[in-house]
């Protein structure tokens, strides 16, 4: 039995694998073993990773990058609108008053929330491994990095909530960090 590890990192993401009494950090399919916190939507097309990085320059108002400081936060929250400026993406506020990100996706103008931009990120890191491993991965660690409030940490849980996937959530922060 393998143990998969996900590191879900603001620019960058890894996998790891446990087996054979040592860690292997698996490659996607582009034979690199990080891949970008990058998803472009197009009008009929959805990429992820190194595809959708190759299109920050060609479609940068509907490719998402540096989404994750915005997990958790309000839409009026001062360090969202310091963001919104910097960002080549519109934000938009969320029916729930989170930010979320307003892309043109399938001919229409679409918002999305920042958990759902996530859940597409880990939907492809699950591929793949899937496809390196060749065969299913139903449990998984997921790493993420934590300096800030405890609603940031909070506004993960959804998103591992897979009926596919059970996860566990490990911070690289110490407890001592966490706001509560």
């Amino acid at each position: 039995m393998s143990v998969v590890g996900i590191d879900l990192g603001f620019l960058n993401c890894y996998i790891a694998v446990a087996r054979s009494g040592g860690i292997e950090t698996i490659a996607n399919e582009y034979s690199d073993r990080c891949t970008p916190a990058c998803i472009s939507l197009g009008s009929r097309t959805r990429a992820i990773g190194n595809a959708a990085k190759s299109q920050i320059v060609t479609n940068v108002r509907n490719t998402i990058h540096g989404f994750k400081k915005l997990h958790g936060r309000s839409f009026d929250d001062p360090i969202v609108q310091t963001e919104r400026i910097r960002i080549p993406y519109e934000l938009q506020k969320m029916p729930n008053g989170s930010a979320g990100i307003k892309v043109r996706y399938l001919e229409e103008e679409r918002p999305f929330a920042i958990e759902q931009v996530t859940g597409m990120l880990l939907a492809k890191l699950k591929e793949t491994s899937e496809n390196a491993l060749k065969k299913p991965v139903a449990d998984c660690v997921i790493s993420v990095s934590f300096t800030s409030v405890m609603s940031t940490l909070e506004s993960y849980f959804p998103v591992y909530c897979s009926p596919s996937l059970s996860m566990g959530l490990s911070s690289k922060t110490p407890r001592g960090c966490l706001k509560p």
